[in-house]
């Protein structure tokens, strides 16, 4: 399976991170978000972002009954 972030969406991702860090009052909160604000400006920066997770492994039940008719 293949996730593919755009530029754009990073770009979201930012603005939502910036607007949550300028909304909120906690310093921890706040400096959080500027950190996932800038990690995302950084992605975008860098281009669209692939994220491949490996495929499913095949199910050995089916395999065990898979005779021919």
């Amino acid at each position: 399976m293949t996730q593919a972030e755009s530029v754009a969406e990073l770009l979201d991702r930012a603005r939502m991170h910036e607007q949550l860090a300028t909304a909120t009052d906690d310093k921890a909160a706040r400096t959080m978000h500027q950190a996932m604000a800038a990690e995302y400006r950084r992605r975008a920066n860098d281009g669209a972002v692939i994220i491949q997770t490996a495929p499913p492994t095949p199910n050995p039940r089916l395999e065990m009954y898979s005779a021919p008719l």
